[in-house]
């Protein structure tokens, strides 16, 4: 009878204890889908704020311009923010896959039950406010092939000083799979700054 009573007293515990990531599957795939169609709307009704790119994965790179063939798990979503005083549309050079890049970023997920507004699972910088303070951040170096696919993609289409706020459907992340303290799949969701980029040479490794 006592152990039975303490099968049920922990059984109703455990019910109490909300789920943090409900159905995160089916609502990270359609919160990518209609992603997807929406920015397809705004780029097809002429706006340059909006990309979507095909993953660098693919055989074939298209423009921003063409069909979408692919499923929409095959595209990252960009959004470009526009900062005052700095504009890159003339600077042609991007970073190759083989390149090193610094970056500032802040990643985080979708909303779930204690996060409203998406868990922030990795920043580059530290903000009392939340904001980005050039003066004060110290970019990440890294080598822009060691990065999952929908992160390298973005960043071979990004300029120096772009600021970018990165969709990346979980297929284009870490897919069906727990990485760390991030849930099987999860869309990612960065804000990425591109400080610089070069070619490795020997010595110079992250």
């Amino acid at each position: 009878m006592v152990g039975a009573l303490l099968l049920t007293s922990c059984k109703e515990e455990d019910e109490a204890v909300p789920e943090e990531f409900p159905n995160w599957a089916q609502k990270n795939d359609a919160y990518f889908v209609n992603l997807f169609n929406e920015t397809k709307a705004k780029i097809d009704g002429g706006s340059l704020s909006w990309m979507l790119l095909p993953s660098c994965n693919l055989p074939t790179k298209l423009t921003n311009e063409a069909p979408y063939p692919y499923q929409y798990y095959d595209y990252v979503v960009v959004e470009k923010i526009a900062e005052p005083g700095v504009d890159t549309s003339k600077d042609e050079n991007t970073p190759y896959d083989t390149d090193t890049v610094e970056v500032h970023y802040v990643g985080k997920l979708l909303p779930s039950t204690s996060y409203p507004n998406g868990w922030e699972f990795n920043r580059t910088y530290d903000s009392a406010d939340g904001k980005f303070d050039p003066v004060r951040a110290w970019p990440t170096k890294f080598y822009v092939g060691g990065t999952i696919s929908g992160f390298r993609t973005a960043l071979q289409y990004m300029h120096r000083q772009d600021h970018w706020r990165v969709y990346i459907p979980y297929q284009l992340g870490y897919g069906t799979t727990v990485a760390g303290s991030i849930p099987a799949f999860s869309d990612l969701i960065f804000d990425v700054r591109l400080v610089d980029f070069w070619s490795k040479t020997p010595g110079d490794r992250d």
